[in-house]
């Protein structure tokens, strides 16, 4: 199965170092963000990887193929990487439609913001029992503020409701997706949201499974959650000593 890994996005929310660069090539824990997301894909066998760049492509073009150069030796050549580069912002719909267009199986798509542990392979097992054409990682989180909730039954998500504004615990996106391919290519338009304008009517016609991560989870969108993310990796190195 292919994984495409959204990578298009600008850190406007980081800090002032940070900003000059795609947020994919923040580095946390010593490397850029992109890098743990595809070891974390190898790690689970998903060797086929697309990357969706916009912001700065050309910067993740060059630290591609030093990072490709520095795995054959040790892989044997299993990763297989390539990627397409949006010609104006198409928001997150539209970057999938643009990246998926020669896709005719379904497909893993990451947000390239995102940090976790998941686990790929159940993620992917789940998705194969599932009679549902689409499915989405999702996350419990103890303040859910600033995310949409996913209400939920014990199969399939039933609709995703708008940030709350306040602290609550909830279910949340948490940034992975299978999609088939008529998902994304039906899809009117070339400027859209998939958060916004697929996920939720996908819901309301009950296709849309769901896979529930209990693991390490978090978006590195902001100062305050970067910081968290290198805490983390941090707290994993001193486990290693």
């Amino acid at each position: 199965m292919k994984a495409i890994i959204l990578a298009g996005g600008h850190g406007t929310r980081l800090p002032e170092a940070a900003k000059d660069k795609p947020k994919a090539l923040v580095e946390v824990g010593g490397k850029p963000i992109i890098q743990h997301q595809i070891e974390h894909l190898m790690r689970h066998a998903f060797y086929d990887i697309r990357l969706a760049l916009g912001y700065k492509a050309e910067q993740i073009v060059d630290w591609l193929g030093i990072f490709q150069k520095e795995h054959s030796a040790f892989d044997n050549g299993k990763l297989k990487t390539d990627y397409v580069i949006e010609p104006e912002k198409l928001d997150t719909g539209g970057a999938i439609k643009f990246a998926a267009k020669d896709l005719n199986e379904p497909f893993m798509v990451l947000n390239g913001d995102i940090l976790s542990d998941i686990n790929f392979s159940n993620f992917y097992k789940k998705f194969k029992k599932s009679p549902l054409e689409n499915i989405i990682a999702v996350f419990h989180t103890k303040d859910a503020s600033s995310y949409g909730i996913i209400n939920k039954d014990k199969e399939k998500i039933l609709e995703f409701l708008e940030k709350p504004g306040y602290s609550t615990p909830g279910h949340i996106n948490a940034g992975f997706y299978i999609l088939s391919p008529e998902t994304i290519k039906n899809a009117e338009g070339k400027v859209f949201s998939i958060e916004r304008d697929i996920f939720p009517k996908a819901a309301r016609d009950g296709r849309v499974g769901f896979y529930l991560h209990r693991g390490f989870w978090t978006d590195a969108g902001t100062e305050e959650r970067l910081e968290e993310v290198r805490k983390y990796f941090e707290s994993l190195s001193g486990q290693k000593h």
